[in-house]
């Protein structure tokens, strides 16, 4: 079925899309010739393709079976990152920073955790030992989160735009776009 309506190039675009997410290299690599820029364009338009795009929920759909992957197992580990504070795995102390004990820590702070790093070096007055501890990116995994819930999709920009202009987008089913300008008053927007 995931095959259906799709040339040879197509399906092996989207197999290759796949691999790395990446869709002007499989765009090239599914076997189209062009140069990067029109590889890029044309790698865009195929993204769009009704044909191309059930193809690829299909193959992300097998994936998440292969791997028992669920999506909220995702989100779980994304909040996980974004949500981490670096205190729940050392805390400062005057005399510098102390590191939790890693037996302590629960999996959602050893979820957040990117490396831990310790070097030691030898200087005439004795040795002197270097912890480091380094966190995930907590905005890129915000980011992710506000990408998943739609704060930053357009339709959410143009209302955070008309609103500085003191507009307000509001439901209206009697409208053919089902969405009604309001100007704000006083207390926010008139009814």
């Amino acid at each position: 079925m995931k095959y259906k309506g799709l040339t040879d190039k197509q399906r092996r675009f989207c197999e290759e899309y796949m691999l790395d997410f990446n869709a002007t290299a499989a765009y090239l690599r599914a076997g189209y010739k062009a140069n990067a820029e029109a590889a890029r364009r044309n790698a865009s338009r195929l993204l769009t393709n009704s044909n191309v795009q059930a193809c690829l929920e299909e193959l992300r759909s097998e994936s998440q079976r292969d791997a028992k992957i669920t999506l909220e197992q995702t989100m779980q580990e994304i909040g996980r990152v974004a949500f981490g504070n670096i205190t729940d795995a050392l805390s400062f102390s005057p005399n510098g920073v102390v590191f939790q004990d890693s037996n302590q820590l629960d999996d959602s702070v050893t979820a957040a955790i990117a490396s831990v790093a310790m070097t030691e070096t030898e200087t005439e007055s004795g040795v002197y030992r270097r912890q480091a501890l380094k966190m995930h990116n907590k905005i890129a995994a915000l980011a992710l989160l506000a990408d998943f819930f739609g704060v930053r999709d357009d339709f959410n920009k143009a209302r955070a735009t008309f609103k500085r202009y003191g507009l307000a987008i509001l439901p209206d089913p009697d409208s053919p776009t089902g969405w009604r300008l309001e100007r704000y008053g006083p207390s926010g927007p008139d009814t």
